[in-house]
């Protein structure tokens, strides 16, 4: 029996032995067939011929010519070496070159070369008949000199075994096996008692904590201490408000305020004038325009106890464990309440990742700047709140006082991180429908009361710190922005509606054949006008097709309860209109996919709870769930890849070692 049990993982090592061997190094077996290179051919550097060490000159575009070559040439391995602080981690070669079918030089394709890896090193081409010559150009950065060490042409390719590749493998044919072996586990409802299940939870938990931790180390960029302002804004707020006031203790320089419109880039250019990019500047003095919350929950605290200033990836961290942990209690939440745990619990726990890494939370933890302090922290609070607020609904349909209050005044905080979240307040209406009804009973007015002190008291100190800055307790002061255009005349353009609804639902993923697969898109539009804008990676719909399940809500027509299609029909909408706020209000960036992606994935994994609940037969349940599961996966694995986004801080340039790791996962 034993030998049985332990017997598929025999067979798997096998062929991931095999795969290793004979798929990812098929280029060995290749280079075997490979005719040996003849002499008489030059190569040049720039035009000149140089026969010992091949020094490059000091200039930007480099090339490497090989002349009269006249035979059938498979690949180049080329050998460079960098000196300098300027040496880059990844070099694009472009390879041109002439052949039997051309008879002119012409360009055939780039090659990633990293110097760390020899399997870049080796270059295949694939040309008409013999090659007549050859040429390799590549841009040359400032403060970097390279050197030719070593050049041949049709070399046999070593093989290579990488054990790194072999075990992530062998786990993913374990993970697959296993998956299969417990099917039931994403087709059945769960069997086990509460405590297994409430295990298998915090287990689930866990490894996404353990993931977005292990991400927001991997990039030191963002921990490192920088002279620069922009990314220290909260670092000023707290030095300013230690001293009791609300402005900088930078005073912004006399040209500045000379300007006749200092919000004007083109005008800052110009006149050649030093400011503090993107901070708010109003009438002669600086001001911080993010949320005061994370400010006074995290820097100022942080500052008042050590002198010294807390770098911005703290406060995303613990904000993203939050959520983490707040999107799994809260789907729970709604399979024990509202599905008698009817739902499975594999499809509740892949619906919750899903939602987790589908809402940007993935795509702030792997770049977690200044600008994402407030939004990750808006979106833990805001998960918290709704939580909380089901929560507080007890057995006998009373509400717990304490926990409604603790849930408001999550929901009501959110207002002073990420203002355009607070709209998610209003969802307040559908859990609290009953209590709304019949405010005439003294317990219900009881309950509205303790749901909007904390509202009350926090508009009331937004309020006042809006008016000590802005003279106004509704301006939160992101007009005043010294950034790339005057947002105090942005106003609000309809026509922004079009691209912004296309961009940010709609526009497919830009996937690649080659490593990291996945690129920015390339952006068109025919509006003439402002319109902010940062590279996307795709639409919010067409890169997790399992939101698509939204549009199924006109099939709930078993549902008797109006309140329920109005709850599902709410969540998606209330998530649309926060995307037209954003649209006209911020533009169209990455990471405010997260102000209203979660509100859709929340929406659309009720309309899925219910089909489910719904389906009678087996057979037609099964291939629900198996569709679901592919959605979710195809999902799943975009917000993984984004990990590796060719951006300019991106880990191949700050964590060179690490990327090389991922590369040779691939090649």
């Amino acid at each position: 029996m034993k030998k049985k049990k332990f017997y598929p993982y025999f067979i798997f090592l096998l062929v991931v032995m095999t795969i290793e061997v004979f798929i990812f190094n098929w280029r060995t077996w290749e280079s075997l067939t490979f005719p040996q290179s003849k002499p008489g051919y030059q190569i040049s550097i720039d035009g000149n011929s140089m026969s010992d060490k091949l020094v490059f000159p000091d200039q930007n575009l480099q090339t490497i010519q090989y002349n009269y070559l006249n035979q059938n040439v498979q690949n180049i391995k080329i050998n460079l070496h960098c000196e300098g602080n300027g040496c880059p981690t990844t070099l694009v070669l472009k390879i041109n070159y002439s052949d039997e079918g051309h008879s002119q030089m012409s360009y055939k394709g780039n090659q990633t070369y990293i110097e760390s890896l020899e399997e870049t090193h080796i270059i295949r081409i694939h040309p008409y008949g013999d090659v007549k010559s050859l040429r390799i150009s590549f841009h040359n950065p400032d403060n970097a000199k390279f050197t030719i060490i070593a050049s041949e042409i049709n070399v046999r390719v070593p093989l290579k075994i990488q054990t790194l590749r072999i075990l992530t493998l062998f786990i993913l044919f374990i993970l697959i096996y296993q998956l299969y072996q417990h099917r039931s586990f994403f087709t059945l409802s769960f069997k086990g008692n509460s405590t297994k299940r409430k295990t298998m939870i915090i287990v689930t938990a866990s490894c996404h904590i353990l993931l977005f931790v292990l991400v927001l180390f991997s990039n030191p960029f963002f921990w490192k201490d920088t002279a620069y302002p922009h990314p220290q804004e909260y670092h000023y707020l707290a030095e300013a408000l230690a001293k009791g006031q609300t402005s900088l203790l930078v005073d912004p320089s006399e040209e500045l305020k000379q300007l006749s419109n200092p919000y004007d880039s083109s005008l800052r250019i110009q006149e050649d004038v030093y400011y503090f990019w993107d901070f708010a500047y109003y009438k002669g003095k600086y001001f911080v325009y993010f949320g005061i919350g994370p400010e006074l929950v995290f820097y100022l605290p942080y500052f008042l106890i050590t002198g010294t200033h807390l770098p911005n990836p703290i406060p995303i961290m613990i904000s993203e464990i939050f959520f983490i942990l707040g999107v799994f209690l809260f789907f729970e939440e709604i399979v024990i309440r509202y599905n008698q745990r009817k739902i499975p619990l594999g499809l509740s726990l892949l619906l919750s990742s899903a939602t987790i890494l589908g809402s940007g939370a993935f795509f702030i933890a792997r770049r977690p700047d200044i600008y994402s302090v407030p939004i990750m922290m808006g979106l833990a609070l805001t998960i918290w709140g709704l939580f909380l607020w089901l929560k507080s609904r007890q057995t006998d349909h009373s509400l717990n006082c304490k926990i409604l209050f603790i849930g408001s005044c999550c929901m009501a905080f959110v207002a002073t991180c990420r203002p355009q979240l607070i709209l998610g307040s209003f969802l307040a209406f559908l859990f609290f429908l009953p209590e709304l009804k019949n405010l005439r009973e003294k317990q219900n007015q009881k309950y509205l009361m303790v749901a909007l002190l904390p509202y009350v008291i926090i508009a009331a100190g937004l309020m006042f710190y809006n008016w000590t800055r802005f003279d106004s307790p509704i301006d939160f002061g992101s007009s005043y922005n010294l950034t790339t255009n005057d947002m105090t005349r942005r106003g609000f353009v309809f026509d922004r509606f079009f691209i912004g609804f296309f961009t940010y639902l709609f526009q497919f993923p830009n996937i690649q054949s080659v490593f990291p697969y996945l690129q920015y898109v390339e952006f068109n539009t025919n509006y003439i006008g402002e319109l902010t804008r940062e590279s996307m990676t795709g639409g919010l719909l067409s890169c997790n097709p399992i939101l698509y399940f939204s549009f199924l809500l006109p099939n709930l027509k078993r549902i008797k309860k109006p309140k329920t299609l109005i709850s599902y029909l709410t969540f998606p909408i209330l998530g649309i209109l926060i995307m037209f706020i954003d649209i006209q209000c911020a533009g169209l960036l990455q990471r405010y996919i997260s102000d209203f992606a979660i509100f859709i994935f929340i929406g659309t994994t009720l309309i899925l709870f219910s089909l489910y609940i719904q389906m009678k037969d087996k057979e037609v349940r099964k291939i629900f769930i198996y569709t679901v599961l592919f959605l979710c996966l195809i999902g799943i694995l975009y917000n993984l890849s984004l990990f590796f986004l060719p951006d300019s801080d991106n880990i191949a340039l700050t964590n060179p070692q690490l990327y090389s790791q991922f590369y040779r996962l691939f090649h």
